[in-house]
C-alpha cells in the first residue's frame, strides 16, 4: 500500500512539473542578482551614469529584494502560495520591461528597486510551494537540492547570458528576456499548481513588525552599500548603524508581544534552523563577493571582453551542479553534517587559491582550479543548509521559512560585496601611494579581498559544524520539528496520529498507561522519584514501542515504522532493554501502513 507523504501536497498536482516551474521563477530571479555586472560599463555610457551612481543598478534590486522578504514570506501563508506566486510573476515582468524600456538612469534604477520587491514576494511564494509539494523525506531533499544549485548556477549563469546579450545584441536585452519566459511561466500556471486550499484560514501577518523588520533591514544594506563613499566611522555611516540597531530591538520587541509574530515562535525554538540561517548569511557574502571581483579580475586586468568572461564561469557551474546533485542523493540516507562542513572547507580553499592570482596567471593553469573547486564545496554546502533551513517548518509555516532563508541570502550578498569593495578600494589607494603601478594596486586588493571570502567560507564551516551538533541533538531526543528538520521529514502526519492513537487504545486495555493527547510522538511519564521502571510478576517492566519494543520510557518513536504509542515490554534477562526493530519488512517508508503485525523481542 502507499506510503503516507509520498504524495504530493495537492491532488491532481504533477510534483516534477511543479517543480520545473518554481525553479525556473527562482532561477530568474538569482540570475538577475548578476546578469547586469558584464553590462555596467556599457550602461553607464549609455545612459550616462556617474561613477558613484552606476554601482546602484545592482544595488537597488539587492536592497529592496533583502528589505521586503519578510513581508512576503507573510503574504504568501496569508493570501496563498499560488496566487501571490502568479501576482509576484507578472509584477516582476512588468518591471523589468521598464527596465529594458529606461530611457534615463532614475527610470532605470526605480525599475530595478520595482524588480527586487516582485522578486521579495516571488520568491518565497516558490520555495513554499515546493516544500508543500514535497512532503516525503527523501523526495523533498532531491527537490531542495535542485533549489540549492541554483544559488550558484543561477548567478553563474547570470554572468555568461548577460555577456552573450551584451557583445550579439544590446544591453537592454538583459532585462527584455525575461519577459517570454514570465508569459510561458504565467500561462502555464493554472495547468500545474492547483488552488490554495483555503479551507484553513491564513495566519494574518504582523504588518507592524514587517514595517519594522523592513525597515531595518532596508536602512542597514543602504548605509553599508553607501560605505564606498562615506568611510564606516564618519557621522552619517553611524548613525545608519544606530538607526538600524534602534529598528531591528523594535522588531524582536514586537515579534515577543505580538498575537501573530511575522516570524513564528515555533521557527525560532529549531535551534539548527536558526544557525542555519546565519550560515546562509555569511556563505553568500562570500559568494556574491567573488563573482563581483573576478568580473573585475577577468576584465580590468585580463582584458576579457563580455562572452569571455561570461564562459569562464562554465567550470564553476559544472562543479556546483554535480556537487548538489551528489549531496542531495546523500541527504535521502545520511545526515546533513558532513557537507555542512566540508563543503565551506573546500569552498574556502578554491578561494583561497583566487587571492594568489596576478597580471600573468592563465586560465587553465590558475582560474579554472580554482572555480571548479570552490563550485564543488559550495554545491555541497548550500544544498546541505537549505535543507536544514527548511526542513523543520510545517507546511502553514513554509513561506516565511523560505522567505527568511532568501533574505540572509540577499542581506549578505550586498554587506558582503559592500564591505570588500571598501576593504579592496583602500588596499588599492594605498598601494598607489606607495607608488606601486595602477594594474599591481588594483590585483593586490583583489587579492585582500578573496582571502577576507576565505575567512567568511571559513567561519561558515564553523557554524555548519554547530548546525550539525544541533540537527544531531534534535534527532536524538526527537524533539518535535527539531528532530523532523534534521531528518528531512515534514512531521507526522495525520494517519501516523491515528495509528498512534489506535494503539494508545490497545496498549492501555493491556494495562498500560496511555500517551498523552496530543500526537506527534507522547512520551510516557517517568516512574515517580526518578526510580527503575515499575515491576510486574517480580521482574522489571519498561514502557516500549508498540513496534519494536524498544524497552526505554524516554523513546518517542520508533525508528522504522514511526509509530507513536506505549506498551509495557519486558527487557531481556541480562537487565538491558531490547533493541530490535519492529518486524515491519525492510525497506517500508515511515508512516507506512502494512498489513504486517509488529513482531514482539
Amino acid at each position: 500500500m502507499e506510503a503516507h507523504g509520498s504524495t504530493p501536497a495537492r491532488a491532481g498536482a504533477d510534483p516534477k512539473l511543479v517543480l520545473l516551474l518554481v525553479c525556473t521563477a527562482q532561477f530568474v530571479l538569482l540570475v538577475d542578482d548578476t546578469i547586469v555586472n558584464v553590462a555596467l560599463p556599457t550602461i553607464g555610457t549609455d545612459l550616462e551614469f556617474s561613477s558613484s551612481a552606476l554601482s546602484w543598478v545592482t544595488n537597488a534590486y539587492f536592497l529592496t529584494f533583502g528589505g521586503f522578504l519578510l513581508i512576503g514570506g507573510g503574504l504568501a501563508d496569508l493570501l496563498g502560495r499560488r496566487r501571490l506566486f502568479a501576482g509576484a510573476l507578472a509584477a516582476f515582468v512588468l518591471a523589468s520591461a521598464a527596465c529594458g524600456l529606461a530611457p534615463n538612469a532614475g527610470t532605470l534604477i526605480a525599475a530595478r528597486a520595482a524588480q527586487g520587491i516582485a522578486g521579495a514576494l516571488l520568491s518565497p511564494a516558490a520555495l513554499a510551494i515546493l516544500l508543500a509539494t514535497f512532503r516525503e523525506r527523501g523526495e523533498r531533499a532531491r527537490a531542495l537540492g535542485v533549489w540549492a544549485a541554483l544559488t550558484g548556477l543561477g548567478a553563474a549563469t547570470g554572468l555568461l547570458l548577460g555577456g552573450a546579450l551584451v557583445e550579439w545584441t544590446d544591453w537592454r536585452w538583459i532585462f527584455l528576456i525575461n519577459l517570454p519566459i514570465g508569459a510561458v511561466a504565467l500561462l502555464a500556471l493554472p495547468r500545474i499548481i492547483p488552488a490554495d486550499d483555503r479551507s484553513t484560514p491564513g495566519r494574518v501577518p504582523d504588518f507592524v513588525g514587517a514595517a519594522l523588520g523592513t525597515l531595518a533591514v532596508l536602512l542597514l544594506v543602504y548605509t553599508v552599500v553607501e560605505t564606498e563613499s562615506h568611510p564606516w566611522t564618519s557621522a552619517r555611516t553611524l548613525l545608519g548603524l544606530a538607526g538600524a540597531a534602534v529598528l531591528a530591538a523594535g522588531f524582536a520587541l514586537r515579534q515577543r508581544t505580538a498575537a501573530e509574530p511575522l516570524i513564528p515562535r515555533s521557527l525560532l525554538k529549531i535551534r539548527q534552523a536558526v544557525l542555519a540561517q546565519l550560515m546562509v548569511l555569511v556563505a553568500a557574502g562570500g559568494l556574491f563577493a567573488m563573482f563581483y571581483f573576478l568580473t573585475l579580475y577577468m576584465q580590468n586586468v585580463q582584458g576579457w571582453g563580455p562572452l569571455r568572461t561570461g564562459l569562464s564561469y562554465l567550470p564553476f557551474s559544472a562543479g556546483m551542479g554535480v556537487a548538489s546533485a551528489v549531496t542531495a542523493k546523500l541527504l535521502t540516507g545520511r545526515g546533513p553534517g558532513v557537507p555542512l562542513v566540508l563543503g565551506p572547507v573546500v569552498a574556502a580553499g578554491g578561494m583561497y587559491s583566487m587571492s594568489l592570482l596576478d597580471a600573468g596567471s592563465s586560465f587553465t593553469a590558475h582560474l579554472m582550479p580554482a572555480l571548479v573547486v570552490t563550485g564543488l564545496g559550495l554545491g555541497m554546502a548550500f544544498v546541505a543548509v537549505i535543507h536544514v533551513a527548511t526542513g523543520g517548518a510545517g507546511e502553514a509555516d513554509g513561506g516565511v521559512a523560505s522567505a527568511m532563508v532568501t533574505t540572509c541570502q540577499q542581506i549578505g550578498a550586498a554587506i558582503g560585496i559592500a564591505v570588500l569593495v571598501t576593504l579592496a578600494t583602500n588596499v588599492r589607494d594605498d598601494r598607489i601611494k606607495s607608488g606601486t603601478d595602477r594594474m599591481t594596486a588594483s590585483v593586490d586588493g583583489f587579492s585582500r579581498a578573496f582571502e577576507v571570502q576565505a575567512v567568511l567560507m571559513g567561519a561558515a564551516a564553523v557554524l555548519g559544524l554547530l548546525v550539525a551538533r544541533a540537527a544531531a541533538k534534535a534527532a536524538r531526543h526527537g524533539a518535535g520539528p527539531a528532530a523532523e528538520g534534521a531528518d528531512g521529514a515534514d512531521g507526522a502526519d495525520s494517519a501516523d496520529s491515528a495509528d498512534g492513537a489506535d494503539g494508545a487504545a490497545k496498549d492501555a486495555g493491556r494495562g498500560a498507561p496511555p500517551p498523552p493527547a496530543g500526537g506527534g510522538g507522547p512520551r510516557p511519564p517517568p516512574p515517580p522519584g526518578g526510580g527503575p521502571p515499575p515491576r510486574r510478576g517480580g521482574r522489571p517492566t519498561a514502557f516500549a514501542c508498540r513496534g519494536c519494543r524498544t524497552g526505554s520510557h524516554r523513546i518517542r518513536r520508533c525508528g522504522s515504522c514511526r509509530s507513536a504509542s506505549y506498551a509495557p515490554a519486558r527487557p531481556p534477562r541480562s537487565g538491558r532493554p531490547a533493541r530490535r526493530r519492529c518486524g515491519r519488512p525492510r525497506g517500508t517508508p515511515p508512516g507506512a501502513r502494512t498489513t504486517r503485525r509488529p513482531g514482539r523481542a
